[in-house]
C-alpha cells in the first residue's frame, strides 16, 4: 500500500479526485489522510464513493463526540453561554442608549432619526464612549482604553464591520472623535495607511479596503 499526502487547502472532492487518480495510474491500494479521516482507495474506486464514506465517518464521529461526556458537557457550556449571551443582549436592549459627550447632537438625532446604523449599532456606540468616558474621568488615555472598551461594551455582539460603522459615527458626533479617529486608523492599520488616513482626516475601515471621508 503506498500513502500521499494531499494539497495544502483542498477541498475533500479534489482530495477524492488526487486519491483515486494515483490509485489508478499505479494500480494499487493508496492512503491519505484528510482532516484527521484516513481515506483508502482501490485502482477501481470511484470518487463519490470516497466523498461519501469522508462525510459518513466525519458525522459519526461527530455523533459520537456528542454523545460522549466531554461532548455532553461542552453542548450543555454552548447552551449556557448562548443563553447568557441572549439575556445580556436583551438588558442592553432594553437599557437603551448610555449617556456620553455628544458634540454634534443634530448628527446624532439624524443617526437615531434614520436608524441607517441599526439601533443595536448606535447602543453599542454610545455605550462604548460612555465606559471611555468614565475611565478616562479617572484618568485614563483614550488611546490606551479604547480597544478594552470596546469589547466591554459590545453586548450584542458586534462584528468587525459594525465595529467600523461605531467608529465612523463617534468620530462624527462625539466630543473625543478626532482623538479616537487617530486611535483607530494607527491601531487598525497593516502598513503605514493609518498615518496617511490621520493626515488626510479620513476613517480606515474594517477590512482595510480604503478610506472612508468624514
Amino acid at each position: 500500500m503506498e500513502t500521499i499526502t494531499f494539497h495544502v487547502g483542498a477541498h475533500i472532492m479534489s482530495a477524492a479526485h488526487q486519491l483515486v487518480s494515483y490509485a489508478a495510474e499505479r494500480h494499487t491500494q493508496v492512503q491519505g489522510v484528510f482532516n484527521d479521516i484516513t481515506l483508502t482507495a482501490e485502482a477501481d474506486s470511484k470518487v463519490e464513493d470516497i466523498v461519501v464514506f469522508y462525510h459518513a465517518e466525519r458525522e459519526r464521529r461527530a455523533e459520537a463526540y456528542r454523545n460522549s461526556p466531554e461532548g455532553k458537557k461542552a453542548i450543555a457550556r454552548q447552551e449556557r453561554e448562548a443563553r447568557e449571551y441572549r439575556e445580556r443582549a436583551a438588558a442592553a436592549a432594553a437599557e437603551g442608549f448610555k449617556p456620553f459627550a455628544i458634540k454634534y447632537p443634530a448628527q446624532w438625532q439624524q443617526f437615531l432619526n434614520h436608524n441607517n446604523a441599526g439601533l443595536a449599532i448606535l447602543r453599542y456606540a454610545a455605550r462604548w464612549a460612555h465606559l471611555m468616558e468614565q475611565q478616562m474621568a479617572a484618568g485614563a488615555q483614550l488611546e490606551d482604553i479604547a480597544e478594552k472598551a470596546s469589547h466591554e461594551a459590545d453586548l450584542e455582539g458586534m462584528s468587525g464591520f459594525t465595529h467600523g460603522i461605531a467608529v465612523s459615527i463617534l468620530v462624527q458626533v462625539w466630543e473625543y472623535g478626532e482623538r479616537l479617529r487617530r486611535w483607530h486608523n494607527l491601531d487598525t492599520q497593516i502598513g503605514d495607511e493609518g498615518e496617511q488616513a490621520n493626515e488626510t482626516g479620513g476613517v480606515l475601515n474594517p477590512a482595510l479596503v480604503g478610506i472612508a471621508r468624514r
